[in-house]
């Protein structure tokens, strides 16, 4: 069977042209560590497909038993400029910057120059002590520290714009009360992760990006990886975008990298965060003593994974990050020795209509290493009658939905719920469809 007729399997058409492959029967497992060229081809197919369908614009690499069996890299770096996205563009990795945090603050806790119980207070004065003395290290990267989340602040928008020196946003959080007692509840705190990077250079006595090159980057052999600086000429750095449903791709919003320093600063390409999940094996970068708690409580997180479409789940260590322009999404499944990390540089703000959100994609690959059942990407018919609609009018809106819904073209996927979304920006969608 060629490659496009495997890939196309039609089995079922349920409702508005649901396309499945067979149901997964059990759950996963692999049984080995090499992946056929048929299935490289399979997982190129997807990611073609996806690329042609306007879904997903980054890198992908995929490694098993630590070797890579798939990359690839689609759509533009700058779309002004025609610059293609490579397997070296650099993207920001948002929260994938955290685990780099974690980790040198193991790093130092292993060397004896910082302990997890040390108080907040005591690592940075400048903090108020009847905050700081209640708060610990250990808490910081738990994100049970009290320190307020980005969610409270409603002034957000207005000061990430703003360019920050460290003592500056040190004084932003330290004036802002903290939102519980430390210890006694969890909320995720990017700027509990901000204060990290400071410790990180008071206790190693250098910056953070000397540590970074020194005890990982470096004893990894990652070569494109840094911290991003707006100022900064960076060759091979992407630009992010949004997706405008009327506009197409533009511009995402501006976002001054010193305030996210610490917890979503960093560049990188898909292959050094392999290079990067390779020397976590390394007792040298990651302590034997804090490998538990890396990967299952402040670095990665432990998350019941989606695999193809039959309902089975796997358990993996993954890492979710969001930033202006740009997302990232790098999953672990540490008993089969699968690696998986997507860079993108074109999201869609509050929805995954058109620009699919990474999981997306991870679980169409999982399925084919595991040679388990998939949804094939097709496109959405709400959007191409949204599209159909604000370019020519409600009539032409109704052609599109007899041709793609009620004809049941198989290219396309039928959700109701992404028509009330489309229909509450355009409110002829209801019109054309009465939906």
């Amino acid at each position: 069977m060629n490659r496009s007729a495997r890939f196309l399997v039609l089995v079922l058409a349920v409702g508005a042209a649901a396309i499945l492959l067979v149901t997964l029967t059990s759950p996963p497992s692999l049984s080995r560590t090499e992946i056929s060229d048929s299935q490289r081809d399979e997982i190129a197919s997807i990611m073609e497909v996806m690329a042609a369908n306007g879904q997903f614009s980054g890198t992908v690499l995929v490694s098993v038993g630590g070797e890579p069996v798939y990359s690839g890299a689609f759509g533009l770096a700058d779309i002004e400029r025609g610059v293609p996205n490579t397997l070296d563009t650099q993207f920001r990795i948002a929260s994938a910057t955290k685990p780099f945090t974690a980790l040198l603050v193991y790093q130092l806790v292993a060397a004896g120059q910082l302990g997890l119980d040390d108080k907040l207070s005591d690592c940075l004065p400048e903090y108020p002590t009847e905050k700081g003395a209640s708060i610990t290290v250990s808490q910081l990267l738990t994100h049970r520290s009290g320190i307020t989340g980005e969610g409270r602040i409603p002034e957000l928008g207005q000061i990430e714009r703003h360019r920050w020196t460290r003592d500056e946003l040190l004084q932003e959080i330290a004036s802002r009360d903290l939102v519980f007692a430390p210890s006694t509840r969890y909320e995720y705190s990017n700027y509990g992760y901000f204060l990290l990077g400071l410790v990180i250079e008071r206790a190693g006595g250098a910056s953070y990006a000397d540590q970074l090159q020194h005890r990982i980057c470096g004893p990894a052999r990652m070569t494109h990886t840094r911290g991003d600086d707006n100022d900064a000429i960076i060759p091979g750095r992407a630009l992010g975008y949004h997706f405008d449903y009327f506009a197409g791709p533009e511009n995402s919003p501006y976002l001054d990298m010193s305030f996210v320093f610490a917890y979503g600063h960093l560049l990188s390409t898909v292959p050094d965060l392999h290079r990067f999940t390779l020397a976590l094996d390394n007792p040298a970068v990651l302590p034997p003593d804090f490998r538990e708690m890396f990967f299952n409580k402040c670095g990665w997180t432990v998350q019941s994974t989606p695999v193809g479409q039959g309902g089975q789940r796997i358990r993996g260590n993954y890492l979710c990050g969001s930033i202006n322009g740009f997302a990232s999404h790098i999953l672990r499944i540490e008993k089969d020795g699968i690696f998986i990390a997507l860079l993108k540089n074109m999201k869609e703000p509050g929805a995954q209509i058109v620009v699919k959100w990474p999981a997306y994609v991870t679980s169409r690959i999982l399925a084919v290493i595991y040679g388990e059942a998939y949804e094939v990407p097709r496109k959405s018919a709400a959007f191409a009658v949204f599209e159909m609609i604000r370019d020519h009018g409600p009539e032409a809106g109704r052609r599109k939905y007899a041709e793609v819904v009620i004809g049941k073209d198989p290219a396309y996927y039928v959700e109701e719920d992404e028509f009330h979304r489309l229909a509450e920006v355009l409110p002829a969608v209801t019109d054309a469809t009465g939906r």
